[in-house]
């Protein structure tokens, strides 16, 4: 997933050259954390040689400046290749992103391939008389983490391809995560409104609604630049905080205990905690920042992200088929 806030998408002119000039080195070190001490790296510096000198990879230091995002991670650096084979092709061989594109790009596949079809099966020999819509629900929501998991898997792949193409594919990781949100409301919503059609259509249309603006600011060229930094952040912020309406108002309708039983809410809190941890992790940078160069191909804090990502995503899943099963069983519908 992506590597920079929302709030910080920008629309950029490509560069002319993969490496920052002189001067442009000068005025980045200057700004440079200064209890970043290069020589703890000094071990980890050896540990690469071979690898890099293999496939020309870098440090960060080489790096252009506006490729430049985590001091911490010292070694292990794509060059800027302008090639999107060449991007493939690191597929093959470790660096620094190996573990940011298999986390996500191995979970995308089993989502649409495997777990589409188990979800199939499991409602088939469980639930006889499950609805066409119920099949339904559970395909997009397993779509919707697909998506989002093979676009940040796409994003990390091509982020070494060049300035334009790397904001490009930025934009989209985010596009990404808002089907995921609304992929996930909207299976929340089914099973937590199950009998109450008119507040469930009120609901995804409001989640649909906020999702399609919000992919609409993320990609139209009219709403990039510093002028609507602001706008962005706060569409995408409120567009992931509307999953709160529909779990108040259940709550307001049926009582807490009852909305606990029927639409997965201890799940949803559990995916909420995972997915705060996530974002603290790696907005600290932990643990590369304690051991700079340590950590540049296994267990930095964005790799941390990504498998937390899965695993809330894996608890929604199971918290909305527990919600689907009460409900199947215990809720009988008038229409």
């Amino acid at each position: 997933m992506a590597s920079s806030a929302p709030m910080q998408i920008e629309h950029v002119p490509p560069s002319t050259s993969s490496r920052p000039s002189s001067s442009g080195d000068e005025k980045h070190e200057k700004h440079r954390e200064p209890w970043v001490d290069v020589s703890t790296s000094a071990s980890a510096d050896s540990d690469h040689d071979a690898q890099a000198h293999k496939h020309g990879l870098i440090s960060y230091k080489e790096l252009p400046v506006w490729h430049q995002d985590n001091p911490f991670i010292k070694h292990g650096y794509r060059p800027i290749s302008r090639s999107t084979v060449a991007c493939l092709r690191s597929w093959g061989f470790l660096h620094n992103e190996t573990l940011n594109i298999y986390t996500h790009l191995v979970p995308a596949a089993a989502a649409l391939f495997v777990g589409e079809a188990w979800v199939f099966t499991y409602l088939r020999q469980k639930y006889a008389n499950a609805a066409a819509s119920d099949y339904l629900i559970f395909a997009f929501l397993l779509s919707a983490a697909a998506t989002c998991l093979g676009i940040s898997s796409a994003y990390h792949t091509l982020m070494s391809h060049s300035r334009e193409v790397e904001a490009r594919w930025l934009r989209l990781d985010f596009v990404g995560i808002i089907v995921l949100i609304v992929g996930s409301f909207v299976s929340g919503i089914y099973v937590g409104f199950w009998c109450e059609t008119t507040e469930r259509k009120i609901y995804w249309s409001m989640s649909a609604s906020l999702g399609v603006l919000s992919i609409v600011i993320m990609l139209a060229p009219c709403f990039q630049g510093p002028k609507w930094r602001t706008f962005r952040l706060v569409v995408f912020v409120v567009t992931g905080l509307s999953g709160l309406a529909p779990i108040i108002h259940g709550i307001h309708m049926f009582g807490f205990a009852q909305m606990v039983k029927q639409s997965g809410l201890p799940y949803y809190f559990a995916e909420g905690g995972i997915f705060l941890v996530g974002a603290v992790t790696y907005a600290s940078r932990f643990p590369e920042c304690i051991k700079p160069g340590t950590f540049d191909i296994f267990g930095s804090s964005h790799q941390i992200f990504h498998v937390l990502v899965v695993i809330a995503t894996l608890v929604h899943l199971v918290g909305v088929l527990q919600a689907f099963d009460y409900n199947y069983h215990n809720r009988q519908c008038s229409w």
